[in-house]
């Protein structure tokens, strides 16, 4: 009786995995709908693995001398296709062969787009090229095999243009998250867009939905997995997994299982399909494979730590405008000339972490205004190390970390210059007198005044 329970547990552990051998040759993993399979690519083969039973076989595969590592994988019900990131590029795989679909050019006008599927079409929302965002969507016409620019016709608003937003496709409406903007007057400068719209897919309508606050950054900068009607945010910093509901306008936070964790170290996010988790596992670096592993909701989910709003809506904006005009009223008018006149000429980061100058918002990214703050609060010497220490990115090494670093203080220099129109370097850099190979940074705290 023992043995017999013994030979059922490990066949119900072999039917929930299945190994993928030489990793380090993978050169793309996604998800056939069409099929119920995921296909591994390499470059001489793909290895396709069914979701059903988790059994793989192998087959040549002819690229047609395309390189697909940085190609956009999007695929419908029937169809699975791989876009051109540089330009208007379709192409259908089919029997394990690449096939061009379309008659357009390489134009680098909409990279870093963001491609969706509605009603078996192919749609892309924005990109970036020749230092602007588009703010447009275009359509894959099978019949002109050309993309076709989508009507906005009968709506009085539209987004900003922007790059790298997350798109969401529930119903007939189109929702769209966040992304990156150029500023608007200076398209050198990126910006991490707060936006939150939705499109009417039918009637061709935006409508702006609102600003999202503390998630921002964690939506742009982490693993996004695509769950049903919701999307979830891997926030692996925090231990947290991030339910992000459209409809309703939530955000429930969970503590990570031990599953989650564990597929959390390799590049492959976890998806769901057909009411299941899969992710990929290395379970022992010395070998040159991973393990697909499949698990239900329960098995993804811990504990629920908190639930708040995505975004703030029309409604509690007005609200906010009426609150601050109450203030104001109650406010001495000679306390606020005084104040005025004393925070003339000077910068402020206000108590929404933003950056102004007489009144005026100062655009500036999310991690520019971080080590910004950090400066002016800082009672103590700034090293190389303490700026490091805030970019919250693990997987980055070192170096990449000090190039990250030396462009966040470039761009803040080259802002509040051009704000205050001073030829002077805010933040400077001396040698340690302490030790010589240290660099300190200091800022000019008297162009700030505190809040």
């Amino acid at each position: 009786m023992k043995q017999l329970i013994f030979l059922f547990f490990s066949f119900l552990s072999f039917s929930q995995s299945i190994i993928v051998k030489d990793s380090d040759e993978i050169i793309k993993i996604i998800i056939s709908k069409e099929d119920d399979k995921v296909h591994v690519f390499y470059p001489d083969k793909v290895s396709t693995i069914n979701l059903n039973t988790l059994k793989s076989k192998d087959t040549v595969i002819d690229y047609n001398g395309i390189d697909i590592k940085a190609f956009v994988f999007v695929n419908s019900l029937s169809k699975n296709y791989f876009l051109d990131p540089q330009g208007g590029g379709t192409f259908l795989i089919k029997d394990y062969s690449l096939s061009k679909l379309d008659n357009s050019f390489k134009h680098k006008m909409q990279i870093e787009s963001s491609s969706f599927i509605y009603k078996e079409n192919i749609y892309k929302y924005g990109g970036y090229g020749f230092w602007s965002d588009r703010d447009f969507i275009t359509r894959f016409d099978s019949e002109t095999k050309e993309w076709e620019l989508v009507s906005f016709s009968n709506s009085k608003i539209k987004p900003k243009g922007s790059h790298n937003s997350i798109t969401k496709v529930i119903g007939d409406d189109l929702y769209v998250i966040g992304g990156i903007s150029l500023n608007e007057f200076n398209p050198l400068v990126y910006e991490n867009n707060n936006e939150i719209w939705k499109f009417d897919l039918i009637n061709g309508v935006w409508e702006k939905l609102g600003e999202m606050g503390v998630l921002l950054e964690k939506i742009i900068n982490y693993i996004v997995v695509d769950f049903e009607d919701k999307i979830i945010v891997e926030d692996g910093p925090n231990d947290l997994l991030h339910e992000i509901d459209l409809i309703n306008n939530t955000v429930r936070s969970f503590n990570r299982t031990s599953f989650t964790r564990k597929i959390n170290n390799f590049s492959q996010p976890m998806f769901f399909y057909k009411d299941q988790f899969y992710g990929f596992f290395k379970e022992d670096n010395s070998l040159n494979q991973i393990t697909l592993l499949k698990r239900n909701s329960d098995e993804i989910f811990g504990e629920l730590i908190k639930e708040e709003k995505l975004y703030d809506n029309n409604s509690s904006f007005i609200n906010s405008i009426i609150f601050v005009l109450i203030v104001l009223l109650l406010v001495p008018l000679g306390f606020m000339i005084n104040k005025v006149r004393i925070n003339k000429n000077k910068l402020i980061i206000k108590k929404n972490s933003y950056l102004y100058f007489n009144n005026k918002k100062i655009d500036l990214e999310p991690l520019s205004l971080v080590v910004l703050t950090h400066f002016i609060n800082s009672k103590t010497p700034v090293f190389s190390k303490d700026l490091i220490s805030l970019i919250n990115k693990p997987h980055l090494d070192y170096s990449h970390k000090t190039r990250i670093m030396n462009d966040v203080l470039y761009k803040i220099n080259y802002v509040i210059k051009v704000s205050l129109k001073i030829n002077e370097d805010p933040i400077t850099i001396n040698k340690s007198s302490f030790d010589k190979r240290l660099k300190v940074y200091t800022i000019n705290k008297k162009i700030f005044v505190k809040p």
